[in-house]
């Protein structure tokens, strides 16, 4: 595979390159070898100004992935390894190891698992095909010709996997499902305002609202910001975890937590409540009503309890996003099963998105009641689901899983 060669290619340049920074061979995919480098003969963290550097559960520095962010603007090594590891991850974990399950035949087939996740979320393994980066790796190929230096190439092992002839792949993702959900469960008015507008740009417009600027003066790094802090609040992330996402400090990370807690003052209501709820009944409930069961939530243990806590949000909103996503893979399921003219079938479902193999002419009908089907979940009568906000679903189709782009769905095809 060319693909595969190429990644090879650069893996043995960067390996290079982390030697002549660190002026001397060391392996690479070492931590110990790397965390001496690093911290023993360049004495980075030493350079380190306001920054609090994470440290393993052995008290040493690490070599993660938070504190390599930290360091790179300090010395050129930190940049490479960050590069290397992502290159490696690619070629390792998803191109070795997809073609490692293709070895007597042309197709992968995943073992699927309904129960394995606590969140209630589907799971894949050999292949993990849910892990496959969603954006393609832009890497430099070297030129050994007269006038160019070198050539940016891309590498997506996505667009490994193509339809049968005849047919095209159809992709349905749920958008900001989690934090539509958040805004739904908590009832924060500026929350649930946010989603008002069916075509507005959500995490443009909760950035305008938590830096409080017009939406006209967002960067892209400000809408980045808010929808990593969003997802460190739902997630339970720490600072020091959100400051190696940002690449700030531990004390902005913070301040970013707590301003956006403060502008969404319901937010953190919710969370406490579904802490103390949780503290008195020893679980909670997903929307639909799935149960999760924390023993630890009362420890005496801090770290214990505290990691119980962030469980207990962390399933309400994302076991409760679980719940929607299995939903329509019924639905959808029920209606292709009784219906005489589609045919679709179901490739993978990857946590919020549902993949699927359609004939050509079918696409635009099938892709209507992909659409109309998830949207319709927002209301679910028999489960007592009423959602605050509506539901988003972003639909697009392709030639390869690599080459994805927006499928306009007409309003009128949607109200047949």
């Amino acid at each position: 595979m060319k693909s595969l060669s190429l990644l090879q290619t650069k893996m043995r340049q960067l390996e290079q390159e982390a030697h002549k920074a660190a002026g001397q061979k060391f392996l690479l995919t070492s931590s110990t070898q790397l965390r001496t480098v690093l911290f023993e003969k360049l004495r980075l963290h030493e350079r380190c100004e306001n920054k609090k550097l994470p440290k393993t559960i052995n008290k040493q520095q690490s070599t993660s992935e938070a504190a390599l962010l930290q360091l790179q603007d300090l010395h050129p090594l930190p940049k490479i390894i960050l590069e290397y590891r992502q290159i490696h991850k690619i070629k390792s974990t998803f191109v070795d190891g997809i073609l490692s399950c293709m070895m007597t035949k042309s197709y992968i087939s995943s073992t699927w698992h309904q129960t394995s996740v606590v969140t209630g979320r589907i799971s894949a393994k050999h292949p993990n095909f849910q892990a496959l980066p969603r954006q393609p790796l832009q890497v430099t190929r070297t030129l050994y010709i007269a006038g160019k230096d070198e050539e940016l190439v891309t590498v997506h092992p996505r667009a490994m996997f193509i339809p049968k002839e005849g047919w095209t792949f159809l992709s349905a993702d749920f958008c900001q499902v989690e934090l539509r959900l958040l805004a739904h469960l908590s009832s924060d008015p500026e929350l649930l305002r946010v989603f008002t507008s069916p075509e507005a740009d959500v995490f443009s417009m909760l950035a305008s609202q938590w830096k409080g600027v017009n939406e006209t003066e967002v960067t892209s790094e400000d809408r980045e910001h808010a929808k990593r802090i969003v997802y460190s609040v739902v997630y339970g992330a720490g600072s020091e975890r959100l400051s190696g996402i940002l690449g700030v400090n531990t004390e902005q990370a913070r301040r970013f937590q707590d301003s956006f807690l403060q502008t969404y003052k319901e937010v953190q209501t919710f969370i406490q409540k579904t802490v103390t709820e949780c503290q008195n009944k020893g679980y909670v409930l997903s929307i639909m009503g799935r149960r999760r069961s924390l023993h630890n939530i009362n420890s005496p243990d801090w770290g214990v309890r505290m990691q119980a806590e962030r469980q207990a949000v962390n399933f309400v909103v994302q076991g409760s996003a679980a719940d929607l996503c299995k939903m329509a893979m019924i639905r959808i399921f029920n209606l292709l099963s009784t219906s005489s003219s589609l045919s679709a079938r179901l490739v993978a479902q990857l946590h919020d998105e549902l993949l699927y193999e359609v004939e050509d002419s079918q696409l635009e009908e099938f892709a209507a009641v992909v659409k109309s089907t998830m949207e319709s979940l927002a209301r679910i009568d028999q489960l007592g689901v009423r959602l605050k906000v509506p539901l988003k679903v972003a639909v697009s189709s392709g030639k390869s899983w690599g080459s994805m782009s927006e499928l306009g769905v007409p309003r009128d095809v949607l109200l047949k």
